[in-house]
């Protein structure tokens, strides 16, 4: 497709993402196959990688119980509506997702649909409105222009992901100002939350549970002229008699007229056709105009249903799938380029390490993403990857393995031998023991058990 020309009016185009268009184990095996020093270090590099996955899955998976139980909650509960959202900005925030802004909702709101609509919503009508967007592309479309006479190119932008959390204000709301709320498609009270895909900027507000359809210039002009030709043409060929009797009864009921015409049967006849002629042309005309507010509401439903992916505590799980896979993702970029990082060498710095990643992010993906390094580097610093000092350097993959290794083992610890064991380990620490090579590879062997015990359980989350 050739380059649209960009016109008044057009979309400016996307910013840069956060967000890492790759799955974890695609990602894994990309950085997996990069050089390596020691050949070893890739398997130790999936080991670690399986290992964070894990670690991340148990930690979201209480923010889960939290946020769904809460969502359960919201209706008879303030405070769980605080907690919803609350949970909801941490998990978009994790996933990458960039807040709608109000200056880009009023823009939707103002500027022209790409969809043949006009939409209109009243913001008022809720207590919040919360809208966060991912993953956004430009697009060069035809738009059609007058029902298809004609067409032109116009660069829009289009977000993969759109979630919208709303929650409706209460009925004595509704009573103070005189408004049905069933005539605006909302329940009093009542919280949404919903994800949508491939969303048109300029269309967003089309999402919001209260948006109404309402009439362009276009439309009106399009139903009005043939409407009024058709009624010149009934009123000439056959309302003109019965007009000219009608005439005729009123002047003489008014005094206009000293005789008064005699309404025999004939004259009830033509009267009472010309009243079902002039009945059955409203008719048609109503007719048409319900028709086609008909076929809007099914283009909007239409619009709306093959974007729609996920409705309630559905969007929650997947909101939670996205920030995890967000979350390893960064662990493994940062932690990559940090071991590729020349041995014996004086470490990094933050900026260097951004530009690298983003580098590789561009060639990789095709994508100008902006990766967020302090927090991939503070995520590193928890799970002890990260030596301490004024530049960055990585700790060995195999030390590493055998600190995350010892964290999950730390998670459940109720058999009487492990609290045995991790006494013993704790005093081995105490003695300054330092684990031999043999003892490294034997904690990789029982870190691999441990990783295809987990996997085994979560069948291929994260390792396809």
């Amino acid at each position: 497709m050739r380059d649209a020309v960009t016109r008044p009016g057009d979309d400016p185009g996307p910013e840069r993402e956060r967000f890492v268009p790759r799955r974890i184990g695609q990602l894994q095996e990309e950085l997996a196959s990069e050089p390596w020093d020691d050949p070893d270090d890739a398997d130790r590099f999936r080991a670690f990688s399986r290992l964070v996955a894990a670690l991340y899955h148990f930690e979201f998976h209480d923010r889960e119980q939290t946020a769904i139980d809460a969502w359960a909650d919201m209706a008879d509960d303030p405070a769980a509506a605080e907690t919803v959202t609350h949970e909801l900005s941490g998990l978009l925030d994790g996933a990458n997702y960039t807040p709608v802004t109000m200056a880009e909702l009023d823009r939707a709101l103002q500027e022209e649909s790409l969809i043949p609509l006009r939409l209109q919503v009243d913001l008022d009508d809720y207590d919040e409105v919360l809208i966060f967007r991912r993953g956004a592309r430009s697009e060069t479309v035809t738009v059609p222009k007058l029902r298809g006479l004609y067409s032109r190119e116009q660069t829009m932008t289009v977000d993969d992901r759109v979630v919208i959390h709303t929650r409706v204000k209460p009925q004595a709301w509704f009573d103070e100002r005189g408004i049905d709320p069933a005539d605006r498609n909302l329940i009093p009270g009542l919280a949404s939350l919903k994800m949508f895909q491939n969303v048109p900027r300029a269309d967003i507000e089309m999402l919001l549970p209260s948006t109404e359809v309402r009439f362009r210039p276009i439309d009106t002009a399009i139903m009005a002229v043939p409407a009024l030709v058709s009624g010149l043409v009934v009123l000439t060929t056959k309302l003109l008699p019965t007009l000219g009797l009608i005439a005729l009864v009123m002047g003489a009921w008014l005094g206009l007229r000293d005789e008064t015409p005699d309404l025999d049967q004939a004259a009830l006849l033509l009267l009472f056709g010309g009243a079902m002629t002039l009945g059955g042309f409203l008719f048609r005309q109503w007719t048409k105009f319900k028709n086609r507010r008909v076929e809007y509401l099914k283009t909007l439903s239409e619009n709306l249903y093959f974007r729609t992916l996920a409705d309630g505590p559905g969007v929650i799980h997947t909101l939670l799938s996205s920030a995890e896979q967000q979350e390893v993702a960064e662990v493994l970029l940062a932690y990559r380029f940090l071991l590729a990082q020349p041995a014996g060498g004086a470490g990094t710095t933050l900026a260097r390490l951004d530009s690298e990643v983003e580098d590789w992010l561009r060639t990789s993906c095709h994508l100008d993403i902006d990766f967020e390094v302090d927090d991939a580097v503070a995520k590193l610093r928890r799970l002890d990857a990260v030596e301490d000092g004024s530049k960055l350097t990585a700790r060995p993959p195999a030390h590493v393995l055998a600190s995350l290794d010892r964290r999950w083992d730390d998670l459940f610890r109720y058999r009487p031998e492990d609290q045995i064991d991790d006494r013993a380990g704790r005093r081995a620490e105490a003695s300054g023991h330092t684990a031999t090579a043999d003892e490294e590879t034997g904690t990789l062997i029982r870190l691999r058990g441990v990783v295809d015990r987990f996997t085994g359980r979560l069948g291929d989350r994260f390792t396809t």
